[in-house]
């Protein structure tokens, strides 16, 4: 079963996947439409930027906190294995 820091992990991926597509971004284009600048940037530019950053502190964020992705629990020696002739 899945902590419930993977499941934050997958939710915040999946929300911010469906923010940066179809048709998310359609509906969201009418507004930049109507409202092409926002602090002097292109609106539809801010939009994408911001769910790609959420995206990206996502990953390290997991990286850094679930333990299932902490490669220090694995402290086997690295074993030598003869390849198949």
């Amino acid at each position: 079963m899945k902590s419930f820091g993977h499941k934050l992990f997958y939710i915040v991926l999946i929300f911010s996947v469906i923010m940066v597509n179809p048709p998310v971004v359609f509906w969201f284009n009418d507004y930049c439409v109507a409202h092409p600048l926002t602090f002097g940037w292109p609106t539809m530019y801010l939009w994408l930027e911001f769910w790609f950053l959420v995206m990206i502190a996502d990953f390290l964020i997991a990286a850094w906190k679930l333990k299932a992705w902490d490669c220090r629990q694995d402290r086997r020696p690295i074993e030598r294995v003869e390849r198949a002739k």
